[in-house]
């Protein structure tokens, strides 16, 4: 209490390998801000992602322009096999893997995903987030914790292929070229070629980087594999694991909610709009339903505006998630339309269900973004 935020204490934290700090002031006292996931655990995640990312930048550069012969696989090669082997830190992987399901299992019925990711660290954060959000869904699907390490495991390197590829389309917004679309595509190929010369990783948790980007539809990529539900019977050749399809949901999320370099991070409810709209075309729909079951649209800390009725363009954060639905939330107000601060005061949405919520513009948010 009392500590400022200066660019020296910052620096001191970041040293420490912390991205993100929750700061409790009078108006968001006694909110809880949720995290699945213990500092410790997600700061060693982060590190053995990043490291293995890191050993899949060294193969690239090792291999050169022709990373891959064809150009979609890496070469079969005795010394690509050493050096990826080598190189990619295994048990600390799978170490933390392990901590991800114990926590996520251990932890709140709901994920509240508060966590701050900005578009530098986007890449090593985002496979720790994914894995996070794909370990309780399939937790919800009701699968053992064998699976769900298997799941944990292949999620949180489900874009290790990216490190090979020099991908150029990450901050274009416009028409992507053909170039782009081979650069698109070569990556899962070349991320389930990478994790397949790691000793200790098992084969099926490896499909997670050949698959996630397959849609439900059969529209996506490479081999445009078709959906199937949990409990059907799956063609290996012709359908979508169920580990990946729930790791697509969580990566489009995640991936939805971060900072990217061409823009901000989508508004909450415009995510899970979309999400809801990509349902039984690139999504697995009955996962889509899951996932807005576990995951609010507007978790404890998020700032709000209120849309209709006496409080309408008031302004507050996220008290207490709605009970039984998650998504009539308590809020605290403590902005009034002009722009003038309050006592802060709450309302119950479950009670009132002609207010509507949408998300604080960027500047008057106050403890999650």
């Amino acid at each position: 209490m009392g500590v400022k935020l200066d660019n020296q204490f910052v620096a001191s934290i970041r040293a420490r390998g912390y991205s993100q700090v929750v700061v409790d002031d009078p108006v968001s006292q006694g909110v809880k801000v949720e995290d699945p996931l213990s500092p410790e655990t997600r700061m060693r995640a982060t590190k053995a992602t990043s490291s293995t990312v890191t050993a899949g930048q060294r193969v690239g550069r090792f291999l050169g322009a022709d990373t891959a012969t064809p150009p979609e696989r890496l070469p079969r090669s005795n010394e690509v096999h050493k050096m990826i082997a080598g190189s990619v830190p295994a048990d600390q992987v799978l170490e933390s893997v392990q901590s991800v399901v114990d926590e996520v299992l251990d932890g709140p019925t709901v994920l509240g995903l508060n966590t701050i990711k900005g578009k530098d660290s986007f890449a090593f954060t985002h496979g720790v987030e994914v894995a996070a959000v794909a370990v309780k869904l399939e937790r919800e699907v009701g699968l053992d914790r064998a699976e769900l390490r298997r799941l944990g495991r292949g999620a949180m390197l489900h874009d290790i292929g990216q490190a090979f590829t020099d991908d150029s389309t990450d901050g274009k917004t416009g028409t992507l070229t053909p170039a782009d679309v081979v650069q698109l595509v070569r990556h899962t190929r070349l991320g389930y070629d990478c994790l397949g010369h790691v000793p200790g990783f098992e084969p099926l948790a490896n499909q997670i980087a050949f698959q996630h980007h397959e849609w439900h539809n059969g529209g996506g990529y490479p081999r445009q594999l078709v959906g199937a539900n949990w409990g059907a019977k799956v063609d290996g050749s012709k359908n979508i694991m169920l580990i990946a399809q729930i790791t697509s949901v969580a990566d489009v999320y995640d991936a939805f909610c971060s900072e990217r370099p061409f823009r901000q991070p989508l508004p909450r409810e415009l995510a899970m709009s979309l999400m809801r709209r990509m349902a039984g075309q690139q999504l697995n729909g009955d996962l889509v339903q899951l996932f807005t079951h576990v995951v609010p649209v507007f978790p404890p800390g998020y700032g709000i505006r209120v849309v209709g009725g006496a409080l309408d363009r008031w302004q507050g954060i996220v008290a207490q998630l709605g009970k039984p639905d998650i998504n009539r939330p308590i809020v605290r107000l403590f902005q009034r339309p002009d722009g003038e601060q309050v006592e802060p005061f709450e309302v119950d949405f479950g009670k009132d269900t002609s207010l509507r919520l949408m998300t604080a513009p960027p500047k008057r948010r106050s403890v999650a973004s």
